[in-house]
């Protein structure tokens, strides 16, 4: 593997840290309430603990994010088996996907462009692809946007897998932040964590188009959140074009709100990180992207959204940040 490299944008507001491997958030550091500087995302000190980095902690991850039932992707009449690193099925792309390989870096305004090509059937996903995605810092704003061409038909699904824990403190647990989210329909998954159902959130734990704090979603019992090892792996469906949602932390004063064109996010609250040395509900994801597997729901119009060689992949997602007493 080539040398990670570690590359730095700062502006007054923001101090973010990223790496060549992954094209990885490492650090996301602002001033909380009492002006003490917190990094607000979990990562690891030694960059060398990201070559295998299991949880995928800031990674961009691809060629699709969430997992593909069996390793079986259909497009048009054509099936392709691609690695299987999870249960029988793929999850993230993949074993060594781009989220553990070596991207290229150039500069931009006011930001970091990291580009990556991936061959044809690499994992076994059709075209020959090149991925470019823009790490853009404007006043309290980090804005992530995502571009892909390709030379043949194929499916793409990217998105970052950055742990958020804004009170800065990695010893905590995200019980105490105030969550809302733009969504009326939840995406069940099976056993596997695979989606298989449309959920609306009416009289539902995982409903949070009205803010409410976390602790009252872990203290009430469900069969999807019990699937999900007592928490929240799931795809939310946003409604409207731009989907939103924010959350807060007392302790800290820290607020983030995040904005996309993506048609869904899959929040994860940290399950499984006692399995790798951090707490179990330390922080949460908020994965932007389409619904994993190719989900289709022609009720409330979801669709996977395939790419070819005059039609790019083109996303954004913007995190903005401000604090308050």
């Amino acid at each position: 593997m080539e040398e990670i490299k570690v590359y730095t944008l700062e502006n007054e507001f923001l101090k973010v840290e990223f790496l060549n491997l992954g094209a990885i958030i490492k650090k996301i550091e602002l001033k909380d309430k009492n002006g003490n500087v917190k990094n607000i995302v979990l990562g690891y000190e030694d960059v060398e603990k990201y070559k295998e980095n299991p949880a995928y902690l800031g990674a961009v991850i691809g060629r699709t994010a969430g997992r593909i039932k069996n390793g079986v992707l259909k497009i048009t009449n054509t099936e392709y088996q691609l690695d299987k690193n999870n249960n029988g099925n793929t999850l993230h792309g993949g074993k060594n996907s781009i989220s553990h390989r070596i991207w290229d870096v150039e500069n931009i305004e006011n930001g970091l462009r990291f580009s990556i090509k991936s061959s044809d059937l690499d994992n076994g996903y059709p075209a020959n692809i090149e991925i470019k995605v823009s790490y853009i810092l404007n006043n309290n704003e980090l804005l992530i946007k995502y571009f892909s061409t390709t030379d043949n038909l194929t499916y793409l699904n990217l998105t970052n897998h950055s742990y958020f824990n804004l009170s800065g403190n990695p010893d905590g647990t995200i019980y105490r932040d105030i969550l809302k989210i733009n969504s009326d329909y939840l995406i069940g998954i099976d056993k596997d964590s695979i989606p298989c159902k449309t959920i609306n959130l009416d009289n539902n734990i995982f409903d949070f188009r009205k803010a409410k704090i976390l602790e009252e979603f872990f203290k009430a019992d469900d069969d999807q959140k019990v699937i999900a090892n007592n928490g929240i792996d799931h795809p939310y469906v946003f409604y409207g074009k731009i989907g939103r949602l924010e959350i807060e932390n007392f302790e800290s004063g820290i607020k983030m709100s995040v904005e996309t064109d993506n048609p869904a996010v899959v929040i994860y609250t940290a399950n499984h990180l006692q399995d790798i040395g951090f707490k179990k509900h330390a922080a949460i994801c908020f994965e932007t992207q389409e619904v994993p597997n190719l989900y289709t729901d022609k009720n409330i119009n979801i669709y996977p959204t395939f790419i070819d060689k005059n039609i790019n992949y083109e996303r954004y997602t913007k995190f903005s940040f401000e604090t308050f007493k």
